[in-house]
């Protein structure tokens, strides 16, 4: 008797753990895993963000004569591409927005790459006629194939 008790009591206890366990299905997984992957890119551009040089301070009285750029970050575009792209915007004196329309460019050159950019103009010493470019590259804009 003492041994059938102590077996319905093993029995038990076994199959409620077996029972706790639920197993994951294929979906569950996939979910799980893209979130990490989206959780890891989201931490990797948290730091990223941390490195980069503040943008400069653009105002309404803002001219910056530009006689060529630099471009810092890219990877996606050669700097030849990027200079084509600003080449309406060289050896001129630009305002806050000719700047903007400077950055917008270049994002644009991106876009139609498929890809998604930030590009923006860094904290620099000004008067060498170099602009400082930074471009932030993203993920691709295209969707894959399903």
């Amino acid at each position: 008797m003492r041994h059938s008790i102590v077996f319905t009591a093993i029995s038990v206890f076994v199959s409620s753990v077996v029972y706790a366990q639920n197993i994951p299905d294929a979906g569950s997984l996939m979910r799980q895993t893209e979130q990490n992957l989206r959780l890891n890119q989201a931490q990797q551009g948290f730091q990223k963000q941390h490195i980069l040089p503040p943008a400069m301070a653009i105002n309404d009285s803002t001219l910056i004569p530009v006689q060529r750029f630099k471009f810092v970050g890219n990877k996606l575009l050669t700097t030849a591409q990027l200079q084509l792209v600003t080449e309406s915007f060289t050896n001129k004196e630009l305002n806050q927005h000719d700047l903007q329309m400077l950055t917008e460019k270049i994002s644009d050159a991106y876009r139609q790459s498929g890809w998604l950019v930030q590009a923006y103009i860094p904290q620099q010493p000004m008067g060498s006629g170099e602009l400082v470019i930074q471009v932030l590259e993203s993920i691709s804009s295209r969707r894959p194939a399903q």
